[in-house]
């Protein structure tokens, strides 16, 4: 009877120990389940951030000029830039690694660049009356599958006089 009894308190010891690494090792799964959704976030925010600088000087070096934007992102063959001047925007997509794609199926991420003049109206992509005006660009990385806004910025240029504007 003293085996028997030295034995039930063998396992109950034992369920006792299985019970608490069940639960560091639940802990620790999330631990790291949660480290690498802030990893995954973290390089969509730096790489957004980085496009967003890139767009940024973009629209300062073209005098805000959607056509000459569009220019910089189109290549011979395929056009990464759609400009919709009615609205004064730009949209460029990108895949899942940060290469700008013409296709909304593997479009991961949507870059649009709203242009704006000095009364908030949208700009179009005529500027030969925007000489001496500050234009405003407001500059948004958007997931496409959830559509939240990752990254934005806003970025206001002036268009200096041109020896041909009245």
């Amino acid at each position: 009877m003293n085996t028997n009894s030295k034995t039930s308190l063998f396992l109950m010891e034992l369920i006792i120990v299985i019970l608490f690494f069940s639960i560091a090792s639940v802990v620790c799964v999330q631990l790291f389940v949660n480290a690498y959704n802030t990893n995954t976030r973290t390089g969509q925010r730096s790489q957004s951030n980085i496009v967003i600088q890139n767009l940024a000087e973009s629209v300062m070096g073209c005098d805000g000029d959607m056509d000459a934007v569009c220019e910089l992102f189109n290549g011979e063959d395929k056009a990464y830039a759609i400009a919709d001047h009615d609205l004064g925007r730009i949209t460029i997509m990108y895949d899942a690694e940060w290469k700008e794609t013409v296709s909304e199926e593997t479009a991961v991420y949507m870059a649009s660049i709203a242009f704006t003049d000095e009364t908030s109206a949208a700009a179009g992509g005529d500027l030969s009356d925007a000489s001496g005006k500050m234009l405003n660009a407001s500059i948004e990385i958007t997931e496409c599958s959830s559509g939240s806004v990752i990254a934005s910025q806003s970025v206001k240029h002036y268009i200096p006089y041109r020896l041909g504007a009245d």
